[in-house]
């Protein structure tokens, strides 16, 4: 399983009286994240877009600890320059940004793949890893809303056309499908029955057992 991750900030110089020179992202993880570098957008000239990176470690010690908040600042090189020609001055000064917060979440680390035959993948993949849970979704009153909530949480794709759910039925099969990162598909079978709220048995499968794991972790 891949253990960095390269979040890309695009970044776009609005001031035509300043260039911009070595801008950096600088974050600060709220978890267990190690920050190991930042690559800069050398120059950001007025109006003209440009990339900077900041190489991230995952957790090691804690596999399922895949959602973190990051605090960002951007910090850079500031040369004024004449708005009419951008030519700058010799000298600069530095100077930062407060950007927002970056949320990483569980859906980060998965990429939505469509199985046309959900079934036949799921005789696939196998059950070596295979894990169920049942949750109760107290604050979850129709099973529209569950399927909406999960599909968006996890950020997996919805197959055989379970993400539509009937209407007049107090029971419901949602189908996922997505590649955990590595490389490595990840299936969810998610049974709603409506009652007092919704209760939902939750089974995932895959060949890697982290991805199974962070599943249902993230859904606990």
């Amino acid at each position: 399983v891949l253990s960095c991750a390269l979040p890309q900030f695009d970044c776009t110089n609005t001031l035509n009286d300043q260039l911009l020179e070595r801008v950096t992202v600088q974050v600060e993880p709220s978890d267990a994240y190690d920050v190991l570098c930042c690559i800069p957008a050398p120059s950001l000239a007025y109006n003209q877009p440009g990339m900077c990176y900041t190489l991230v470690r995952i957790p090691q010690d804690d596999p399922t600890a895949v959602s973190c908040t990051f605090s960002c600042t951007m910090k850079f090189t500031v040369r004024d320059c004449d708005p009419n020609t951008g030519v700058p001055e010799e000298d600069g000064y530095e100077d930062e940004y407060v950007l927002e917060d970056l949320e990483v979440t569980v859906s980060d680390h998965i990429q939505k793949v469509l199985k046309p035959n959900f079934a036949a993948a799921w005789e696939e993949v196998g059950d070596d890893f295979e894990k169920e849970e049942t949750f109760a979704l107290s604050s979850i009153k129709t099973l529209d809303e569950a399927v909406s909530n999960i599909v968006k949480f996890l950020g997996m794709q919805p197959c055989e056309r379970s993400d539509k759910v009937p209407e007049n039925k107090n029971s419901h099969t949602l189908y996922l499908a997505g590649v955990y990162r590595g490389g490595c598909d990840v299936l969810v079978r998610a049974r709603l029955a409506l009652g007092d709220g919704v209760t939902m048995q939750v089974t995932v499968r895959s060949k890697d057992e982290a991805a199974v794991d962070v599943i249902l972790a993230a859904v606990g």
